[in-house]
């Protein structure tokens, strides 16, 4: 048998770089909302305080497992736009993580509308056109929501 040399070391372990790097920066970049109890509802709550126009309220479920039903409202700007929040509550971590997985994994305008989500405790939020100007006003809310 030959002794292993120095440049082989040095491949073996710029190989293995190559396949952990990559793994690992997924993983550690890989996000993940902690599920927690969230009382009442954070979109109505913020949407009162800030004093937004809501044109109408609906109550909203989705036909996933473990969903609990939510609410969409849609909101209307001085120029008359329209943003609609859909609001769903989960009652497990699993089942709420298996909605988002879905909603990401679905194609815009085959089941999954456009917009972002919002992930707060149990809460899965929907905000479609979020370009709009209302978004200025309840975003920084919205996100201040995240880091409870």
């Amino acid at each position: 048998m030959s002794e292993i040399s120095r440049l082989e070391i040095g491949l073996l372990i710029l190989v293995v770089a190559v396949v952990l790097i990559p793994i690992g920066i997924v993983i550690l970049a890989g996000s993940h909302s902690a599920y927690y109890t969230v009382s009442g509802e954070p979109v109505k709550d913020i949407l009162e305080k800030k004093g937004v126009n809501v044109t109408n309220v609906t109550d909203t479920h989705w036909d996933v497992p473990g969903a609990l039903g939510g609410k969409t409202y849609v909101l209307t700007d001085a120029d008359n736009q329209q943003t609609i929040i859909t609001t769903q509550n989960f009652d497990s971590e699993e089942s709420r993580d298996a909605a988002i997985r879905t909603w990401h994994t679905s194609q815009a305008g085959r089941g999954k509308p456009a917009g972002n989500l919002i992930i707060i405790g149990q809460h899965v939020i929907v905000v479609s056109q979020p370009n709009r100007p209302v978004m200025d006003v309840i975003g920084p809310d919205l996100i201040n929501n995240l880091k409870k």
